[in-house]
């Protein structure tokens, strides 16, 4: 883990700048959790609801929604797939999101189906994403969306 500021970031893992999500590949599958600029900035999540095993879904497309002190919405694919798993953990415990956002508070596991094309749009590597993340702190403060 990486420490900007107070937020925390995984480098091993690629980020979606457009959702904030971050996608940890293994093999044919990935995991795909929330940064922790972006839950810290929701607030503490109160529930969260999957669209279902199985389903496709095309990057950008809803996979299910999130309800947070900060906002409520629908929680958008950073990558094409078919949801393989579903975190339990989280739809039991959301908080799980706040708490441990690069461990146990993982969202959803998808079968990979159009990485080769969308890798090239993912953050990767520590010195693009530290940059990047940098970046969205200032834009976030900014914003008024995080107190400096």
């Amino acid at each position: 883990m990486k420490n900007i500021d107070k937020y925390e970031f995984n480098e091993h893992f690629l980020y979606d700048p457009e959702s904030h999500f971050w996608v940890d590949i293994a093999g044919p599958e990935a995991r795909i959790g929330m940064s922790s600029l972006l839950q810290e900035t929701s607030g503490n999540f109160v529930a969260i609801s999957f669209d279902g095993l199985n389903k496709e879904v095309k990057k950008g497309q809803s996979f299910g929604s999130i309800e947070a002190e900060k906002y409520v919405g629908p929680l958008n694919a950073p990558v094409s797939g078919v949801i393989a798993e579903i975190n339990d953990q989280v739809i039991e415990n959301p908080r799980l999101v706040n708490t441990d956002p690069y461990g146990n508070g993982w969202l959803i596991k998808l079968k990979l189906s159009d990485l080769e094309a969308e890798i090239s749009n993912l953050i990767k590597g520590k010195d693009q994403i530290q940059t990047w993340f940098e970046s969205e702190l200032k834009k976030f403060e900014e914003k008024g969306w995080i107190s400096q």
